[in-house]
């Protein structure tokens, strides 16, 4: 990461020094990703799983060949570990737990009793008491593999005085001092591996929303944050070392022996719509031989500028190659992983890779793939916002013109003979009825090393607007697939849940950038929305994104204005202000999706053009999240210049999207978020994300709560019944669609009813 973060990745000047300014800051912390994880958080000390933690781990082991090119997360599951312990060791010895990578303590102990003394003052007579010895687990003088052995177990004692009294009857001591020294784990757990995974580990960032051009859709992201998503070391920008680690499953390749056509390949990226990699940063590929040590085999420095960064995926091939005697690659629990050297600060120094294949039968110059996949998310069906309301959605003018899909050839067969490549997209309505609202149409087009299919939602899409239109609740799936499959159909197929709901935005919800203005004197932001029908606004979001400095003390106000006038001297916005919300601070707590939200102590009865922001004297920046993917904000951000006194159109030159909400609902109940003190919200529950594709979290006000859990369908059927849940609620399995969660709180029998969307992807 660029060290000082107050220097901006784009900074613009908007009159003078001293001056307005808008500035796009790296982040410092992954909002998504803190607080999807956050229920996981508390108390969760350990890290590493081969290295830097006191877990062993007994897994499947992999066959060739092994690949991932990251579209679906193959990472092992975050708390896996903690939750499936199968035994626990306390004060572990032996000669391999450093080659191991478990960290230890030095001890100084004795082999025979200790004891404790006391004097008798009447007597003039000492007196001892054995102490009781400390219960020791011994695995062996192995180099390595040494868990395969069963332990052994040794009492030691600590060091001790001896009292006496001297031949003259003085009290005198002697130490009796330590006849072993012990290098030992205090604590160390065995875990069950989780089936069905590549990883042994999750503290890369799996991600879509940070590559630029990949190869295929999904990437593992390496940077300064942990996989909670905060900083791995927050206490000084300065701070470099070691950060994410990506650690395969171990990987039989002892038929191997002699073979010299293993290879590993793998694409990387730096920076992609991240911070870019500093000369002082790295990325690391290492492989475990037998004796469990760690070899560099392939290394990549960071840059010294900007311009000195590659744009592009590069692919990189490295051979397993044989050791000299007695080490070698070719044993049954062979492993690599990727690590990197980044500033522990942030949300910094990024690396992106993908499609990471080990196989045999490979060369130096084996670079095909044979693969044809998407390389971005589904966007958003509409033209103007990502999320609106179902009874602001004017059918077919708010739906998109036209949708574009990359599509990326990795095979060189179907590159060489076109056409080769079918493509097939449909859409349907599941709630509030369920209709296809966009047969499945197949297309044929010529795949080139880089293909654009298209959709388009406002000619294509057939949504019902009778007879009960508007409605309170809208909600539509597309699909689009590459056919047939090929034999990664995870990167052939796309699905995209579009919900109308209460919420207005622009954005995508993730944050790749942190928006601010600064400078002294008065500083105004605001974010132009547009109705197509009166509506009441009710609350609004806010996604704040810590960057250099904490500014939870920083006071500003909330303003909703019906018109604003640029470049206009006489314009006095305080005539056009319809609302305001005075002396806040900004919240980097709640938000289950990142968001805080602001209930209004009083509806807004709103109608067309309108303009939500904030105003601030403090110097510092408020900093609001940025999402680069999505560009529909970008035209609708306004700033009021202090010197000159006029609203003029942003200057910020980085499309994207500040990530503030308005959420219209004449019926919305829930609480700012930011302060949570409603009495009747104390035993209130909260279920997310949903939409899901996966699992459900549960957060509930009320401590240790156990409860059970009914799915059902829209036809009423039970369709998952689970018991004794507390946080987490796994609905993979089921098709997609709607369906209703009613949890039991199993002490007071009190029910909550959820409506929750189930997706494809």
């Amino acid at each position: 990461m660029k060290k000082l973060f107050f220097l901006a990745i784009v900074s613009l000047l908007v009159v003078a020094a001293n001056a307005q300014q808008e500035e796009l800051s790296p982040l410092q912390y992954n909002p998504s990703v803190y607080h999807a994880t956050k229920a996981q958080q508390p108390g969760k000390q350990h890290r590493y799983l081969i290295d830097k933690g006191y877990f062993v781990v007994s897994t499947d082991t992999l066959q060739l060949p092994f690949v991932d090119d990251f579209s679906t997360n193959n990472a092992a599951t975050l708390n896996w570990n903690q939750t499936h312990i199968t035994d626990t060791f306390r004060n572990v010895f032996g000669t391999c737990l450093a080659t191991e990578g478990v960290p230890l303590i030095e001890g100084r102990f004795i082999n025979t009793a200790s004891w404790s003394y006391s004097y008798d003052t009447i007597t003039q007579q000492f007196d001892s008491t054995a102490n009781a010895p400390m219960a020791f687990t011994f695995f062996g003088p192995s180099t390595s593999n040494c868990f395969l052995d069963p332990p052994s177990a040794f009492n030691y004692w600590n060091t001790y005085y001896r009292y006496f009294v001297d031949t003259v009857g003085r009290i005198d001591s002697a130490f009796v001092d330590a006849t072993d020294v012990i290098y030992y784990a205090p604590l160390i757990f065995f875990v069950q591996g989780e089936p069905g995974k590549l990883w042994a580990d999750n503290y890369a960032y799996i991600n879509n929303t940070y590559p630029v051009n990949p190869p295929t859709i999904g990437v593992a992201t390496f940077d300064g944050l942990n996989e909670y998503g905060l900083p791995y070391n927050n206490s000084s920008s300065s701070t470099n070392g070691r950060a994410d680690y990506l650690t395969s499953k171990p990987l039989d390749l002892s038929a191997f022996a002699g073979d010299s056509t293993i290879y590993l390949s793998f694409f990387v990226e730096p920076k992609g719509l991240g911070d870019y990699p500093d000369l002082e940063d790295s990325l690391v590929l290492e492989f475990k031989d037998r004796d469990n040590q760690w070899r560099m085999v392939w290394f990549q420095a960071g840059y010294l500028g900007l311009a000195a960064v590659p744009d592009t995926f590069k692919q990189v091939l490295v051979k397993v190659d044989e050791l000299p005697f007695p080490y070698t690659y070719y044993f049954p629990t062979f492993q690599f992983r990727f690590r990197n050297n980044a500033s522990l600060y942030g949300n910094n120094d990024h690396w992106h890779i993908d499609y990471v294949k080990l196989d045999k039968n490979r060369s130096a110059n084996d670079v095909d793939i044979f693969d044809i996949a998407f390389q971005y998310p589904f966007p958003t069906i509409l033209k103007n916002y990502t999320l609106m309301p179902a009874d602001q959605f004017n059918f077919p003018n708010d739906l998109a013109d036209s949708i574009v899909l990359s599509v990326r050839n990795l095979d060189p067969n179907a590159n060489n003979n076109p056409p080769a490549t079918n493509f097939v997209k449909g859409a349907k309505e599941i709630f509030p009825s369920p209709v296809v609202i966009a047969p499945d149409l197949l297309v044929t087009f010529n795949a080139a090393d880089y293909s654009a299919t298209q959709l388009s939602p406002a000619t294509e899409y057939a949504i019902p607007t009778t007879p009960n239109w508007p409605v309170d609740s809208l909600i539509t799936t597309s699909r689009v697939f590459i056919q047939p499959n090929d034999n990664r159909p995870g990167n052939d197929t796309l699905n995209h849940t579009q919900v109308f709901d209460n919420i207005m935005a622009y954005d995508d919800g993730s944050a790749e950038l942190a928006y601010g203005i600064t400078g002294v004197g008065l500083k105004q932001f605001a974010y132009e929305f547009n109705l197509n029908q009166p509506d009441t606004l009710n609350a609004f979001q806010v996604q704040y994104s810590q960057v250099e400095e904490d500014v939870s003390n920083l006071v500003f106000n909330f303003y909703v204005w019906d018109s604003l006038k640029m470049n206009d001297y006489l314009f006095n916005a305080a005539n056009f202000q319809r609302y305001s919300m005075d002396n806040k601070k900004p919240y980097y707590i709640d938000s289950l999706n990142g968001f805080t939200t602001y209930k209004m102590d009083t509806t807004l009865i709103l109608s067309g053009k309108f303009y939500f922001g904030w105003a601030q004297t403090d110097t510092r920046r408020l900093q609001v999240g940025y999402d680069l993917n999505s560009k529909l904000g970008r035209s609708h951000m306004y700033i009021f210049t202090g010197t000159s006194n006029v609203w003029k159109q942003s200057s910020i030159a980085t499309d994207g999207s500040p990530m503030i909400r308005m959420i219209f609902d004449s019926n919305f109940k829930g609480g700012t978020s930011a302060f949570n003190d409603l009495e009747e919200d104390r035993n209130s529950i909260t279920v997310y994300p949903n939409p899901t594709n996966g699992f459900l979290n549960i957060k509930s006000e009320k401590s240790n709560a156990q409860f059970d859990a009914d799915v059902t369908n829209m036809l009423g059927e039970t369709v998952l019944r689970e018991q004794n849940i507390s946080n987490q609620l796994n609905i993979s399995q089921l098709p997609s669609g709607i369906y209703l969660l009613t949890l039991r709180d199993a002490q007071s029998g009190k029910m909550f009813h959820r409506k929750v969307i189930k997706t494809a992807f």
